[in-house]
């Protein structure tokens, strides 16, 4: 039995018709990412500015009102997709009934995570045909890690090992920080999922600068040789980063806030 009442911490969502997926921002996050998009902005950053810059924080969604939103999308948009983003979804007490109530409603789940906290519950949760769950680990070095993040890489690389031993549907995704994580890094860390899987993708994005982080922004030749790397190791490896040089695929749809 649900709560009607129930509350959320997500504060923002968008759609993308190219997929047909809506991205549901969480507000909080346990890491402090060095180079976190939002220093940039809490909004999603494939809004145009001229959007972004009118929005005003409208509060947090009941469980109700998400899924009356959600409802609509699906009436208007077609929704297929929901994407648990943000901002960190596991450091959201109600995010397991937010699972739950996306699949009744029938629509493929992808979180994305940091992977330090899964407890036995949301795990049972990930273990399902519907949910695909994308792990971000910043760097394969512990030191290095903890520096960027705040906090220390065990749990997460942990966590992966228990996901995977779940039979949780599993992605794993890093960022090509110049300086930082570069190729050869990525190839650690490809060398450590091949230990696990070596089937397990890996998204590999572009670092965009952000205030108070030292490093430059991701080129294609950065991107392209952190794949060549990876696919030493990974039989599935993903530059997600090019679509930054490519441009978006589709368009972007504001759903919450709406603008006044």
């Amino acid at each position: 039995m649900r709560s009607e009442s129930l509350g959320t911490r997500v504060f923002h969502i968008v759609f993308f018709d190219y997929d047909y997926s809506a991205y549901i921002h969480f507000f909080d996050c346990n890491f402090k990412c060095r180079g976190c998009l939002r220093k940039l902005s809490i909004w999603d950053c494939h809004l145009p500015d001229e959007v972004t810059s009118k929005l005003t924080f409208k509060g947090f969604l009941s469980l109700r009102d998400l899924e009356d939103i959600i409802l609509r999308v699906v009436s208007e948009y077609h929704m297929k997709k929901a994407v648990l983003g943000g901002g960190e979804p596991t450091t959201d007490p109600s995010l397991i009934e937010v699972l739950r109530m996306l699949k009744r409603l029938n629509l493929d789940i992808v979180v994305l995570t940091n992977a330090y906290r899964v407890n036995e519950d949301l795990l049972k949760e990930f273990v399902d045909p519907k949910v695909i769950v994308i792990v971000s680990i910043k760097s394969i070095d512990p030191t290095r890690h903890e520096m960027y993040t705040g906090f220390p890489l065990e749990p997460v690389l942990n966590n992966l090992a228990r996901m995977y031993s779940s039979g949780t549907r599993l992605l794993v995704e890093t960022i090509v920080i110049p300086g930082f994580n570069d190729a050869n890094e990525v190839g650690l860390l490809a060398k450590f999922i091949a230990s696990i899987d070596r089937s397990i993708p890996l998204i590999i994005d572009s670092f965009i600068p952000v205030p108070g982080a030292p490093w430059r922004r991701t080129t294609l030749n950065d991107l392209r040789e952190a794949e060549e790397t990876a696919l030493r190791y990974l039989e599935n490896v993903y530059g997600r980063g090019k679509a930054i040089s490519e441009g978006m695929r589709g368009r972007v749809y504001l759903i919450y806030p709406q603008l006044e």
